[in-house]
């Protein structure tokens, strides 16, 4: 479809406040200027807001396995999570592509099918799907692979998470057992490469060096994973590590928030009360300033859900929390060209309205273009 619209009798919140507007596009891109030659498209009683950005989604993984055991072609995959995030009103998508130490499903060699998958695909895919380099800092064979990816073409996230340190601090027999059953292996043989790679332990902080280092010289925003204290963040910091992402406590956020940086949490969290893993409340979090971005985390559906839990079904209030899943997520990874409603931004928003106090989705256009339209009446 054409990239020059005019919306009409749509309500959204701009800089005047929240209420009816008429936006025009052209060339992918918000402008104040109308001319007859546009499209129309009839937004009566919807409601556009600025589309999503997720900084951080593993609910791809679903579409490869989604049973144990049971799996299928990278391609088919990530084809079907191009339309899930449609669906969902998420424009802009990091994949939360984790490179483990573990074989399987997170292994090294996962990771490069899926990227090589993912390059070949792009020009087919309909959402700007990114990725994030979720690099378990003990996968150390992993790093002359990392290092070529922060050169990937749209720019990468670089996050650094250590499940391995947390597992050989006591996990659970029955998490073990999971975990080896994941990996395909006995839970002796797991066991035997905890040993393996804890005996690694010196090497890694001058790997995460390395690659931070490496991150912020080709301007590739790195970010650190289930931190668990203030110090930690403090740390994280020295090295350039600046995006705080499911800090485990709130004094842990409130060192990130104090110093400008963004927490990032998840939105399944706020539709289900808690954290799954016991960490920080997101709800009570937002409230206390302590939350800076939303992320779909596992369950791409979760953010827009999360608008309408905080905003009481009322489009007006979910307004006041959509920076959350949109400029707040776009200012935390230097995308200073979208995220907002206004002129000259890129032209990225979905149109929905509420049905039983559930925003349903209607129409999503990335750079101009009418990616998704329920009701096609509207055109």
């Amino acid at each position: 479809m054409t990239d020059s619209w005019i919306i009409t009798n749509v309500k959204t919140q701009t800089a005047g406040g929240f209420g009816m507007q008429v936006l025009a596009i052209r060339n992918g891109c918000f402008t104040t200027s109308v001319s007859p030659d546009m499209r129309r498209f009839d937004a009566d009683g919807l409601i556009a807001m600025p589309g999503i950005i997720d900084l951080h989604g593993d609910g791809f993984e679903r579409h490869i396995a989604p049973r144990n055991g049971v799996e299928f072609d990278l391609e088919t995959a990530l084809l079907a999570t191009d339309r899930e995030l449609l669906a969902n009103g998420i424009t802009t998508a990091f994949l939360a592509l984790t490179i483990s130490w573990e074989p399987g499903p997170r292994s090294l060699q996962r990771a490069r099918d899926t990227i090589a998958a993912l390059v070949r695909l792009r020009p087919h895919l309909k959402t700007e799907i990114r990725l994030q380099i979720r690099w378990e800092i003990f996968a150390l064979e992993a790093v002359p692979d990392i290092e070529s990816w922060l050169d990937l073409d749209p720019s990468p996230t670089l996050a650094f998470n250590d499940h391995l340190t947390a597992i050989c601090s006591g996990m659970k027999p029955h998490i073990l057992a999971k975990n080896a059953a994941r990996c395909g292996m006995s839970v002796e043989a797991y066991k035997a490469d905890l040993d393996r790679l804890s005996a690694r332990a010196k090497e890694v902080p001058l790997a995460v060096r390395h690659l931070a280092d490496m991150a912020a010289a080709k301007g590739v925003i790195c970010f650190a994973h289930d931190e668990q204290t203030p110090q930690e963040r403090d740390k994280n910091r020295g090295i350039g590590i600046t995006v705080c992402e499911f800090p485990i406590t709130a004094d842990t956020a409130k060192a990130a928030i104090a110093n400008g940086e963004a927490t990032v949490l998840g939105a399944p969290n706020v539709l289900r009360g808690k954290s799954h893993t016991g960490a920080v409340d997101a709800t009570e979090a937002i409230h206390a300033g302590l939350c800076s971005v939303l992320a779909s985390d596992y369950y791409y559906a979760a953010p827009l859900a999360a608008m309408a839990r905080l905003g009481s079904s009322d489009p007006e209030q979910m307004a006041k929390f959509w920076p959350l899943i949109s400029a707040n997520a776009a200012a935390a990874v230097g995308l200073d060209d979208r995220g907002h409603i206004a002129p000259d931004y890129q032209a990225d928003f979905l149109l929905y309205h509420m049905q039983d106090n559930h925003p349903q989705m209607v129409a999503v256009f990335r750079k101009g273009e009418c990616i998704h339209l329920l009701e096609p009446w509207r055109v």
